[in-house]
C-alpha cells in the first residue's frame, strides 16, 4: 500500500473548486466524485509558503514548529533581528511526518520536498529517492538584449557558467553555445529550449528562449539550480537523475514579466504577449517537475511519495488578483484573459494528478493538498517608514530599519511581526503605541484604514492599546494590502504593487484556504467538513500509513493537546468505539479572545473540558463509572455529554443529558432512555453513524445555500430529519467523557445556518413591531421589539459559534460575551453595543406613561445592519403576499372579510388597502407606512391570511 501526497502550491480551495466546476480539472473531478474534498485554514497568524508548508507537512501549528514565515527572525539562537530561511534543515522543530517511516519499516520517495535533506545534503533511511534543487540557486532568470546584424558574440554569465550568444541576422535564429560547444539555435518566439550547462548526470541547466521584448527581441533564461540526488533504491535515483536531462526550473520569470521585460501585461493594455513568455517559462517548471514525478512513479517500492508541485502559486502571485471579486485588484476587462491562463496552468498539475492516480491500486491513498490559498493584492505597506516618521524606529544609512538602534521595528523577514527593539525601556508600552500609530495608516488614494487588527502569536486578535504584550505582534492589514520591510522614505507608505497575488498574514479570509482532497480506503466519498485545519492532511497520510504523530501534532493552535477529563484516558488514546469518518476531530480555527468559534481551537476544546470535569467533580461522578453505566445500561457507542456542562452553565440541578453514537442502524421513533442512579438523572439518545453523517453533510449543504434557502432548510429539519436540530447541536458541541470534541469541525456550518436562522426570525419581528408601531399598538410593538432583541442577540452569538438552541440560556449568554467583549471586529461590537443599548431601555418603554418615542426606525436599522455584518446580505427586502386560496369578501358596511381553507378574518375596511406590499421593498420603507395600511396588514399576518417574505439582496444594484 502506498500513500501518494500531491501538494500543489497556493491552490485556493476557491480556485480548485471553480475550475473543477467548469470541468477543467479531470483528475481532481475524480478526487471529488469518489473521496472527499474540503477547503483548509493554513497556518497562522503568517501564511507564507514555509510556515503554510510546515503546518501541512507535519500536523501542527507555528507555535509547535518554530517556522513563522518566509524567513525566521532570529532562527535558533541568533539576534532578535537576524533573520534565517524558513526552509533551513535546522527547521521545523517538529518533524515531518515521513520521519517516523523507519520506526515503521517503511520506505519514503520525494519530489523536491523540503526538509527531507539534511545540512549535509544527506537523508535518512527511510528514504528511497529524493531529488531536490531550491537550497542551492546559483543564479536568478534574466534577459539578454540580442543584437540583429551586428554579427558579434558575447558572453553571458549565468552565475559559474559562461554561455556564448551570437548575434544573428535579422529574421534568423540566435545561437547559443554551452559551455562544452553545443549550439542551440533559438527560433523568435520558438519555445523554450532545454540546456545543460556541464557535463554528468547531475550537472545544472536552464531553459533558454528568444521572445519579442518590449525594446527588441530578447534571450531569457529561467535560472540555474545546481540539483541534489540521495537514496537508498538505485533504480530511483537513476531514474530521477535522468530525468534531470528536464533541466530544474523552481519558478516562472514572474518579475521579468511583471517589470515590463516582455512588454505591457495585459490590465496596462496589453495583448496578451507578455503573460505568454510568463506561461512559457512556467510550463518549464511543469515539464520540470512533471519528469521528476514520472521517474519516481516508474520505479518506486515506497509506501510513501510526495510530490511538490510550484506552478499555481507562480501563476496565481501573476494572473489570480484579476480574478478576485472580492478584491480591488480584481479587473472585469482583463479577468477571462487571464483566468484562461490560469486554467491552462492548474491543467498542467492536474495532469500530473491524473497520472499520480493512474498508478495507484485500488489499496492505494491519492492525497491532493496545498498549503495556503491566494487573495488579491494592489498595494504595498511600508510598516518601518511612520515607526520611523514616529520616532519609534530608527533608519539605517541605506534608508532601511535598524532595528539596533529602535524601540519597535517592523521585522526586515517580512513576516508581518512587530518586535521591541533594544531602544525599547517599556516594551509592552512602546508597542501599544506602534500599533496606534499604524492604526492611523490610511490609503492615499480611498482614505480607508490599510490595518485591520494586531495578532498576537498564535493569530488571536490584540484588543486595542494591549499594553502588556511584549510581542512580536503580527500586522493584520486590511484585504488587498501586504506588509513590506523594504527601504519606504523614496515615496509613500502605502504604493501600488504590480503584483496581483499575495499570502503573507492570515486575516481569516476564506480565499486563502488551501485545497485538500483524497482518494482511498476508509475514505467514503463526501465523507467530512466541508472546512478543516491544513493540519488534518499530515494526520490522515499518518493515519493511512499507521504512523504516529508527532507529540503536538493535530492539536490546532497549540502546543498542547485537549485536555482530558480527571481519570479518564488520553485524547489520542481514547478507549471509545470507533465511529467511522464522522468524528473528524479537528478544532475551528479562529481569532478571538472569548467567541468558541473564534478561540484558539485547543483552548475551546480546553474551555469546554473543564466545564464538564468540573460539572462532573461537583456531582461526585467519575468519568470512568459512567462510562461502564451507560455501555451497561444502552450499549458500546462513541458517548458525547452535552447541553448547559458543555457551555458552562449548569448548576446543581441540571440533568446529565447524552448522545449515543452507534455503527449499527435505528429505525423508528428516537425516544431517549432515562435513567435514574445514586440520586442523578441522566438521559441518553441514540443515532446511527449514517444518519448522522447524512445530517452533517445537510447540515454544510444549508451552510452554502442563500440565506433564504438556509432558512426554508432549517425550518422543514425536525419534519424531515433525524437527528433533529437540537439535537444535532448537541452532537457538534459535545464533549466526550475523555475530554475530545470530536465533531467540533461542523462548528462553522452549525454557526452559520443557525445565526440564519436567529436573524431571520429578528427580521421577521422587527418587521411586526414596525406594522404594530405605525398601527398604534404603543405596547404590542415593545413585545415584538423584546422578540427581536432576544433572536439579535441568538443570531450574533451564533455567528461567533457560541451555538445553543434552549432559548432560556439567551440573556446569560449574551451577558457573559457582552462582558468578556468577545466579538471578532469594530463593526460587530458596534452592532452588539447597539443591541446591549437598546435591552436596557426596552423596560421603561412599557409603561403607559412612557413618551411617543419611535422605536422602528433604530430597530430597522439595527436590524439591517445586523445582516451586513454577519455577511448575510447587503440589504434586505420585505413584501406581504397572501397565502393560497385566500380571498377577499364584502361583508358589512365598512368591513370585509379575508377567507382562506383554514378560516376568516374581518378586515374594518371595504376591500384591500391599496398597496398591500405585493412588490418587495427596502426595510426601511416599512417606516412610513400608514396606520391603516399598517393595521390591516399585521392583522392579516397575525391570522395567517398573509405571509411575510423577507428577501436577501447580495450587493446593491443601480
Amino acid at each position: 500500500m502506498t500513500v501518494y501526497w500531491v501538494v500543489w502550491d497556493a491552490a485556493a480551495h476557491w480556485v480548485v473548486d471553480r475550475l473543477e466546476r467548469e470541468g477543467a480539472l479531470p483528475a481532481v473531478s475524480r478526487l471529488r466524485r469518489q473521496g472527499l474534498f474540503a477547503a483548509a485554514r493554513p497556518a497562522r497568524p503568517n501564511c507564507q509558503t514555509p510556515p503554510s508548508l510546515a503546518t501541512l507537512f507535519t500536523g501542527s501549528w507555528p507555535r509547535d514548529h518554530g517556522v513563522t514565515g518566509f524567513t525566521v527572525p532570529g532562527g535558533r539562537g541568533g539576534e532578535p533581528w537576524s533573520e534565517v530561511s524558513g526552509f533551513s534543515p535546522e527547521f521545523p522543530a517538529v518533524r515531518p511526518v515521513w520521519d517516523a517511516l523507519a520506526r515503521r519499516g517503511l520506505r519514503g520517495a520525494f519530489v523536491h520536498t523540503p526538509w527531507v535533506f539534511d545540512g549535509s545534503g544527506a537523508t535518512g533511511p527511510y528514504v528511497d529517492g529524493a531529488v531536490t534543487a531550491y537550497g542551492d540557486r546559483l543564479v536568478r532568470h534574466a534577459v539578454l538584449a540580442v543584437r540583429p546584424g551586428e554579427g558579434r558574440t558575447r558572453r553571458w554569465e549565468l552565475g559559474p557558467y559562461a554561455l556564448q550568444v551570437l548575434d544573428p541576422e535579422p529574421g534568423e535564429p540566435v545561437t547559443v553555445r554551452t559551455p562544452d560547444g553545443t549550439a542551440v539555435a533559438l527560433v523568435p518566439d520558438g519555445g523554450w529550449r532545454p540546456v545543460r550547462l556541464a557535463g554528468g548526470a547531475e550537472a545544472p541547466g536552464t531553459w533558454l528562449a528568444c521572445v519579442q521584448g518590449a525594446d527588441g527581441p530578447l534571450v531569457v533564461h529561467t535560472g540555474v539550480w545546481r540539483p541534489r540526488f540521495a537514496g537508498g533504491d538505485e533504480p530511483v535515483v537513476d531514474a530521477l537523475r535522468s530525468a534531470s536531462a528536464w533541466p530544474f526550473a523552481g519558478e516562472g520569470v514572474g518579475p521579468l514579466y511583471r517589470s515590463g521585460v516582455f512588454g505591457p501585461r495585459l490590465a496596462e493594455g496589453g495583448d496578451g504577449r507578455a503573460e505568454d513568455v510568463f506561461l512559457g517559462s512556467v510550463e518549464c517548471v511543469a515539464r520540470s517537475f512533471g519528469a521528476a514525478a514520472d521517474a519516481v512513479l516508474a520505479t518506486h517500492g515506497a509506501q510513501l511519495v510526495v510530490v511538490y508541485l510550484p506552478m499555481t502559486d507562480d501563476v496565481g502571485h501573476e494572473l489570480l488578483g484579476w480574478c478576485d471579486r472580492d478584491s480591488a485588484a480584481h479587473r472585469p476587462d482583463v479577468a477571462d484573459a487571464a483566468w484562461e491562463r490560469i486554467t491552462r496552468v492548474y491543467g498542467w498539475a492536474d495532469e500530473i494528478l491524473a497520472r499520480v492516480l493512474d498508478r495507484a491500486g485500488p489499496d492505494d491513498t491519492v492525497v491532493l493538498a496545498a498549503d495556503h490559498g491566494m487573495v488579491g493584492s494592489t498595494h504595498l505597506v511600508h510598516l518601518n517608514e511612520p515607526l520611523i516618521r514616529a520616532g519609534l524606529a530608527s533608519r539605517a544609512p541605506a534608508g532601511e530599519v535598524e532595528p539596533r538602534d529602535s524601540a519597535v521595528y517592523y521585522h526586515p523577514a517580512n513576516n508581518g511581526s512587530l518586535w521591541a527593539g533594544p531602544a525599547s525601556t517599556a516594551p509592552g508600552a512602546d508597542l501599544a503605541r506602534a500599533m496606534r500609530v499604524l492604526a492611523q495608516l490610511t490609503d492615499p488614494d480611498s482614505g480607508a484604514p490599510v490595518v485591520s487588527g494586531f495578532l498576537d502569536g498564535d493569530g488571536v486578535p490584540l484588543l486595542d492599546g494591549s499594553a502588556e504584550h511584549s510581542g512580536p505582534v503580527y500586522v493584520a492589514l486590511a484585504d488587498d494590502y501586504q506588509p513590506t520591510a523594504a527601504a519606504g522614505a523614496d515615496g509613500p507608505v502605502v504604493r501600488r504593487t504590480p503584483k496581483s497575488g499575495a499570502h503573507v498574514v492570515n486575516t481569516g479570509s476564506s480565499r486563502l484556504h488551501a485545497v485538500f482532497a483524497a482518494l482511498g480506503p476508509g475514505i467514503a466519498p463526501a465523507c467530512g467538513p466541508p472546512v478543516v485545519d491544513n493540519t488534518r492532511p499530515a494526520r490522515l497520510v499518518a493515519g493511512q500509513l499507521g504512523l504516529p504523530l508527532p507529540e503536538t501534532a493535530g492539536t490546532a493552535d497549540g502546543s498542547h493537546a485537549p485536555h482530558a477529563l480527571p481519570g479518564s484516558a488520553s485524547p489520542h488514546t481514547s478507549h471509545a468505539p470507533h465511529v467511522s469518518d464522522v468524528s473528524a476531530k479537528e478544532p475551528v480555527l479562529g481569532a478571538s479572545t472569548a467567541s468558541p468559534l473564534t478561540l484558539p481551537p485547543t483552548d475551546l476544546v480546553a474551555r469546554r473540558a473543564a466545564h464538564v470535569s468540573g460539572f462532573l467533580a461537583d456531582r461526585g461522578l467519575a468519568p470512568q463509572w459512567l462510562s461502564g453505566l451507560m455501555a451497561e445500561r444502552v450499549g458500546d457507542g462513541l458517548l458525547l455529554l452535552t447541553s448547559s456542562p458543555v457551555h458552562g452553565l449548569a448548576n446543581a440541578t441540571s440533568d446529565l443529558d447524552f448522545i449515543r453514537i452507534q455503527e449499527e442502524p435505528i429505525s423508528g421513533p428516537r425516544i431517549s432512555t432515562k435513567i435514574f442512579e445514586g440520586g442523578h438523572h441522566l438521559e441518553v439518545v441514540s443515532f446511527s453513524r449514517d444518519e448522522l453523517q447524512a445530517n452533517l453533510h445537510h447540515l454544510a449543504a444549508l451552510a452554502g445555500c442563500e440565506p433564504a434557502g438556509t432558512v426554508a432548510g432549517f425550518r422543514r429539519w425536525d419534519k424531515e430529519r433525524e437527528p433533529r436540530r437540537k439535537q444535532t447541536e448537541r452532537i457538534v458541541n459535545g464533549i466526550t467523557l475523555n475530554g475530545e470534541a470530536p465533531f467540533l469541525d461542523w462548528l462553522p456550518a452549525l454557526s452559520t445556518v443557525w445565526s440564519r436562522a436567529a436573524l431571520h426570525s429578528a427580521l421577521e419581528q422587527v418587521v411586526h413591531l414596525s406594522l404594530a408601531e405605525a398601527a398604534g399598538e404603543r405596547r404590542g410593538r415593545v413585545g415584538y421589539a423584546f422578540n427581536a432583541l432576544l433572536h439579535l442577540m441568538d443570531a450574533l452569538l451564533s455567528h461567533h459559534g457560541d451555538v445553543y438552541t434552549t432559548r432560556k440560556w439567551y440573556l446569560l449568554r449574551w451577558t457573559r460575551t457582552v462582558r468578556t467583549a468577545g466579538w471578532r471586529d469594530a463593526r460587530t461590537e458596534a452592532v452588539a453595543s447597539e443591541v446591549e443599548r437598546l435591552r436596557k431601555q426596552i423596560g421603561g418603554m412599557l409603561p403607559a406613561s412612557t413618551d411617543e418615542r419611535a422605536m422602528a426606525p433604530e430597530y430597522l436599522s439595527l436590524a439591517e445592519e445586523a445582516v451586513r455584518v454577519t455577511e448575510t446580505a447587503a440589504r434586505i427586502t420585505v413584501r406581504c403576499v397572501p397565502v393560497d386560496g385566500v380571498g377577499t369578501h364584502a361583508f358589512l358596511p365598512g368591513a370585509s372579510v379575508l377567507l382562506a381553507a383554514g378560516g376568516g378574518l374581518v378586515q374594518p375596511s371595504e376591500g384591500e388597502p391599496s398597496g398591500q406590499l405585493a412588490h418587495p421593498v427596502p426595510l426601511s420603507g416599512l417606516a412610513e407606512l400608514g396606520a391603516d395600511r399598517a393595521a390591516w396588514l399585521l392583522r392579516s399576518l397575525r391570522a395567517g391570511a398573509y405571509r411575510l417574505e423577507i428577501g436577501y439582496v447580495e450587493e446593491e444594484t443601480v
